[in-house]
């Protein structure tokens, strides 16, 4: 199986600690899986009162080995998204391009990206155009026995600088997986997911600044308690203290509820809570 891309290293204990949870905010989702993928999110904020809201369509064409695959999308901020992907030119290569256009600003960028993925490495390039002068975006990330090395750059050509550098190793067994990183040689951090059982997993996460010496420690859990309830809960070094719950109403319906609590200050107030509803039609 070919190894993840940068981005989706250590994505087991992130899921852990950030689905699921949503807080000071109504928020609805509906989408609908027929030949054209419709997908229609809202979400309220409880203090301001603002409304987003956002429209994606997507469409599919496989026809033998080639699988062509266009998104449009837009929100209410009047931002337009074209994205175009085609994979089954080459074993491994896939290619992507798409086109944002912001209509309140004004502004454009369009964005090129390249894939390539084998048993041992996976490769990214993406480059996005707001001027003449693109800004470049690379990845790659090696496999071996289990073990995962992963390096990204992000390098801006206009003003020749390199605005992120970032390192990665993991580690994945079969119910466990760590990750460390390293971040712009500033921040420093680290996250272990290990499933306990088929219904219980639990996640760990660690970082430290060099820059301000901030650190910050948390540890979550979600719980499948039956075919339509998953509990959440998570908890930081701030005694911060999240619960959360995915509940299942019926086919296609799914409730989510979540709450953080202040512990350090809890008559003081400063809770926060949120709801969401999610259709598949």
């Amino acid at each position: 199986m070919a190894p993840p891309s940068y981005s989706d290293l250590g994505k087991a204990a992130r899921d852990v600690f950030n689905t699921g949870y949503v807080f000071d905010v109504l928020k609805l989702d509906v989408k609908t899986n027929q030949n054209v993928e419709i997908k229609a999110g809202g979400t309220q904020h409880l203090v301001s009162g603002a409304v987003n809201a956002n429209l994606e369509t997507k469409y599919v064409i496989n026809k033998s080995k080639y699988l062509f695959t266009l998104v449009e999308k837009w929100n209410t901020n009047d931002v337009m998204t074209t994205e175009a992907s085609i994979s089954g030119l080459l074993p491994g290569v896939k290619l992507t391009t798409d086109g944002t256009f912001d209509r309140k600003k004004q502004t454009k960028a369009v964005r090129v990206k390249s894939e390539y993925k084998n048993d041992y490495v996976s490769l990214n390039l993406d480059t996005e155009f707001k001027a003449l002068k693109p800004v470049i975006n690379a990845s790659a990330v090696v496999a071996y026995n289990g073990w995962l090395g992963g390096f990204n750059v992000k390098y801006n050509t206009n003003d020749k600088s390199v605005q992120s550098n970032n390192l990665a190793l993991s580690y994945i067994a079969k119910q466990f997986v760590f990750t460390t990183t390293v971040n712009d040689n500033k921040l420093f951090g680290g996250s272990v997911f290990q499933k306990l059982s088929d219904q219980l997993d639990l996640g760990l996460q660690v970082s430290w600044s060099s820059e301000n010496n901030d650190s910050s420690l948390a540890v979550g859990t979600q719980y499948q308690l039956n075919n339509d309830v998953k509990l959440r809960a998570k908890i930081n070094n701030k005694s911060q203290l999240c619960l959360g719950s995915g509940i299942k109403i019926k086919d296609g319906v799914t409730l989510t509820l979540a709450s953080l609590m202040e512990c350090r200050q809890f008559n003081q107030g400063g809770h926060k809570f949120g709801i969401g509803l999610e259709l598949a039609l």
